[in-house]
């Protein structure tokens, strides 16, 4: 096995962070009560979502991380947070806040199929005390960290447009790269990063709200990072694999999976790969490769699970 080039850096991942429940079980008669199934429930799992499942997977890959966030002041809220520090994931910019609850998405499975999905949740924004706190962590984190991650799960943390537009400024003074997960139509909000990950059904919403109707792809991205100043855009494009267009190289890349169980986390994980590949100083073109095969690895597991660097090395 190569060495690890990814062990000596460390990243900041912000955002929308989760705690996903799997519940497993097995599905074999219809209620008497109602035409639905009658879930026969085995065992719980629980793991860590959103914005921390991007940490998991570049703890995964072997590099240092530090999540920023907030949870609620609830039992689901150690519950993340004791997952957290089992994963060795830096908390120190989670910030609690009382008045909402943690993020949690349960899903109820049966045969490997997902039944049904449930989350609770509160979008609202967040209260101007607890973002001056959590300003004050990731200002503290800045200078020890090669990249950074802004994760948008529209659960309220980036409500406020100013605060993703705070972060890259912040990051520019300290020459980091930014790359993005973004949700939503606010792409003003983005100005400035290194690079956005939309995948394809984003990118649809997000031209038709810049009136690019009929534009191509390769279009649609030349005017987005005209726009808002990024540096290179890539698109996932599910069973279609992934669309880089970067100043060197605008190509596509095949799938690489081979069998695909869950789609859940896998842009998660390609947004880790690409940006701990990137910050590590690789071709872009071989960063791409890495987080496309990142991607085929992951989707051929069962639940949100993240890249190892035992799974990905034998293709560095």
């Amino acid at each position: 096995m190569p060495s690890n080039p990814l062990a000596e850096l460390r990243f900041l991942v912000i955002g929308d962070v989760m705690l996903d429940r799997y519940f497993w079980g097995e599905v074999e008669r219809i209620s008497p009560e109602a035409p639905v199934p009658v879930f026969n429930l085995k065992f719980i799992t629980k793991s860590l979502g959103g914005a921390a499942n991007v940490a998991n997977n570049l703890k995964g890959l072997g590099a240092a991380v530090e999540l920023a966030g907030v949870v609620g002041q609830d039992p689901e809220a150690e519950e993340f947070l004791t997952l957290a520090k089992e994963k060795k994931i830096g908390t120190s910019a989670i910030v609690k806040d009382p008045e909402r609850p943690t993020t949690v998405k349960t899903r109820i499975i049966a045969s490997s199929q997902q039944l049904l999905r449930i989350d609770s949740e509160n979008r609202s924004p967040l209260n101007g005390k607890y973002f001056d706190q959590l300003k004050q962590e990731i200002e503290k984190l800045l200078p020890t960290v090669s990249g950074i991650i802004i994760s948008d799960y529209a659960k309220g943390i980036f409500a406020r447009g100013e605060f993703p537009r705070w972060v890259i400024k912040k990051a520019k003074e300290h020459s980091l790269p930014v790359m993005i997960d973004p949700k939503g139509l606010s792409w003003g909000r983005y100005q400035g990063a290194t690079c956005v990950t939309p995948n394809l059904k984003e990118l649809k919403e997000i031209a038709k709200e810049e009136g690019l109707y009929q534009a191509d792809m390769p279009k649609v991205c030349e005017h987005l990072i005209r726009k808002y100043d990024f540096s290179f855009m890539l698109v996932t494009l599910g069973p279609e694999g992934m669309y880089l267009h970067h100043p060197e190289i605008k190509r596509r890349f095949p799938a690489q999976a081979r069998e695909v169980y869950d789609v859940s986390g896998a842009g998660d994980t390609v947004i880790a790969t690409l940006t701990a590949f990137y910050a590590a100083g690789y071709p872009i073109e071989r960063v791409i490769m890495l987080a496309n095969k990142a991607a085929g690895i992951v989707v051929g597991k069962v639940g949100t699970q993240p890249i190892l660097w035992e799974e990905l090395s034998p293709f560095c």
